[in-house]
């Protein structure tokens, strides 16, 4: 059964499926990511600036937040393909 993007998830939830902490979705709804394709889907050639989008969310139970699945998803792919993301520095190891 294909995941429905458009369905809402709980923090946790939201952040097992894209496989990062709960405060990287909190930095991602805060200020956002550069997105590698527009809204069509289309990728952006290499000298086309690249945009910066936002999670889509809406109030849950209480006081938090439920972060659209699609949208999750789309922001962990992008931070992946990311060369300036810290998580895809290559280390070098120098043996003397």
């Amino acid at each position: 059964m294909p995941l429905n993007r458009d369905a809402y998830l709980r923090l946790g939830d939201a952040a097992k499926l894209a496989g990062v902490k709960p405060k990287t979705l909190f930095e991602w709804r805060r200020r956002g990511w550069i997105a590698t394709t527009d809204a069509d889907g289309n990728e952006y050639p290499p000298n086309t600036p690249n945009t910066r989008r936002y999670l889509t969310t809406r109030p849950g139970k209480g006081l938090t937040l439920e972060y659209r699945a699609g949208d999750v998803l789309d922001a962990a792919r992008d931070t992946a393909a990311n060369p300036r993301n810290p998580g895809r520095e290559t280390r070098v190891l120098v043996l003397a």
